[in-house]
């Protein structure tokens, strides 16, 4: 499984979003940590289609799961993004915007 690393940091802001993500079946599912002005959350994200993928045809849709309602169906793929989230190396820099 390929891994996608996503950190965007605005200080200014008190924002700071941090993401690891992989395409399965032609979805991109993208495990989240987000602080946004003290306030910490986290989610899952899904993405499919060719609003996301111009060399998709199939229908686009996105949906955005809390940790207790994500679909059984993706649960080894939430455990894996977990991990690799929790063993990632992110920026100590003060601004950051990689993807």
């Amino acid at each position: 499984m390929e891994f996608k690393k996503y950190h965007r940091r605005y200080p200014d802001t008190k924002w700071d979003y941090k993401a690891i993500s992989t395409r399965v079946d032609g979805k991109e599912i993208i495990y989240y940590t987000l602080l946004d002005r003290g306030k910490k959350s986290q989610g899952i994200e899904i993405f499919q289609g060719s609003n996301y993928d111009p060399k998709s045809s199939a229908r686009s849709y996105s949906r955005n799961y809390k940790l207790g309602n994500v679909p059984s169906k993706y649960s080894k793929i939430v455990s894996a993004l977990k991990s690799k989230h929790r063993t990632t190396s992110w920026s100590k820099s003060k601004y950051v915007d990689y993807n």
